[in-house]
C-alpha cells in the first residue's frame, strides 16, 4: 500500500432470510457482533491480532445467467484456504472470517433477484453455497425499483442502515450505498468509543475518486470530504467500494482505497486480505485462472498503547 513495493494489475473494463442479531460476545468469536447503532466498543484485543478476509463486489443476480458465475466464485473463495499466498507475501492463506460484499447485489432491485443473492451467499456460513458469513451493502442497481433490497440488508443485519462489528483487534464500518448525512452520524458516534490507533476497515458501493466517483449524490455533495475529515489521523487498513467493474488500488488523502474486482463484466477477482497487529496486506485472486494477479502490501502503525 502506502510508500511500499506495489504490484496491482487493474483490470479494464429470501425475503425469508432474516435472523435476530447475536448477543454480546467475546471479541474472540467466530462470528462477530453485529450492531445496527454505535453502541460501546467490544473488548479490544490488543496484540495478537490475524484476521483474514475475503471481498467481492457487483454479484447483480438479474442480470443474464450471472447466478452461474456467483455460485463459481462462491465455490473459489470457500477452497482459498491453504492455497498459498503470492510473493512476496509468505505462508498459506488462513480459512477467512467471512466475506464482505461491495454492493449491487441485484441488477434491479426486485425480490425475484434477491432470492438467488440469499441462496448462494446465505448470511452465517451455514445456509448458502458459500461456507462463511456475509456482510453485504447495497449499490445504486439496488434501489431502482424501491427500498426493498435496502430493507433485506437492514434486517440481516440488526435493523439499521449501517453496521459496524470486529474480529479480533480490527474494527470494520459497513455505509451502505455510500456515506451520507446518517451515515456521517453514525461513523462519527461509532468512532467516539474506538481508540484512534485500532485497525478500520472502511466499506461501501460508490467510488472516491475517478470519473465513476462523479455524477451522483456522494460524488456531488461534500460527504466525501467529510468522511475523509473522519477519519483522519485514524488508523485505516483501507478502503473498499465497488460500482467501477474493475481491479484497482488508488490513494485517497493518504489512506488505500481497493476495487476487488467484480461479477458482473470481465474483472472476475476477489480480494483476499490479511490484517495482523503490524500489517496489512490484499491479494487479488482471478477466480477464472485460479491465479494471483497482484498485491498491495504495508506496515501498520504500532498501537499507541
Amino acid at each position: 500500500m502506502r510508500s511500499v513495493a506495489v504490484a496491482v494489475l487493474a483490470c479494464a473494463l429470501a425475503a425469508g432470510c432474516r435472523r435476530t442479531p447475536p448477543p454480546e460476545a467475546t471479541a474472540n468469536a467466530a462470528e462477530p457482533v453485529k450492531r445496527a447503532d454505535a453502541g460501546p466498543s467490544l473488548r479490544r484485543v490488543r496484540g495478537g491480532t490475524d484476521v483474514t478476509f475475503t471481498v467481492v463486489s457487483d454479484t447483480h443476480f438479474g442480470f443474464g445467467d450471472i447466478e452461474k458465475d456467483n455460485l463459481r466464485l462462491a465455490g473459489k473463495i470457500d477452497g482459498i484456504a491453504g492455497v498459498p499466498w503470492p510473493a512476496p507475501l509468505a505462508g498459506v492463506v488462513a480459512k477467512p472470517r467471512g466475506l464482505l460484499v461491495t454492493g449491487d447485489l441485484t441488477e434491479w432491485g426486485k425480490v425475484e433477484e434477491w432470492q438467488p443473492f440469499v441462496r448462494t451467499y446465505g448470511l452465517d456460513g451455514g445456509d448458502g453455497a458459500i461456507h462463511v458469513p456475509v456482510f453485504e451493502v447495497i449499490g445504486n442497481h439496488d434501489k431502482v425499483h424501491g427500498p426493498w433490497v435496502e430493507e433485506q440488508v437492514r434486517a440481516r443485519h440488526g435493523g439499521g442502515r449501517f453496521y459496524a462489528w470486529d474480529w479480533d483487534d480490527v474494527h470494520f464500518l459497513a455505509l451502505g450505498e455510500a456515506p451520507d448525512d446518517e451515515a456521517l452520524r453514525f461513523v462519527e458516534k461509532d468512532l467516539q468509543a474506538i481508540h484512534r490507533d485500532v485497525p478500520l476497515v472502511v466499506y461501501f458501493h460508490l467510488a472516491v475518486q475517478g470519473r465513476w466517483s462523479t455524477g451522483n449524490w456522494f460524488g456531488d455533495g461534500d460527504y466525501k470530504e467529510r468522511l475523509a475529515h473522519l477519519l483522519e489521523g485514524r488508523n485505516v487498513v483501507a478502503l473498499f467500494h465497488g460500482h467501477h467493474h474493475a481491479t484497482d488500488h488508488y490513494e485517497w488523502h493518504g489512506m488505500d482505497v481497493v476495487k476487488p474486482g467484480a461479477v458482473k463484466d470481465g474483472a472476475h477477482t476477489f480480494a483476499v486480505v490479511r490484517v495482523t497487529d503490524d500489517r496489512a496486506s490484499v491479494a487479488f485472486r482471478d477466480w477464472e485462472r485460479d491465479a494471483w494477479v497482484g498485491t498491495v502490501d504495508r506496515r501498520l502503525p504500532r498501537y499507541a498503547h
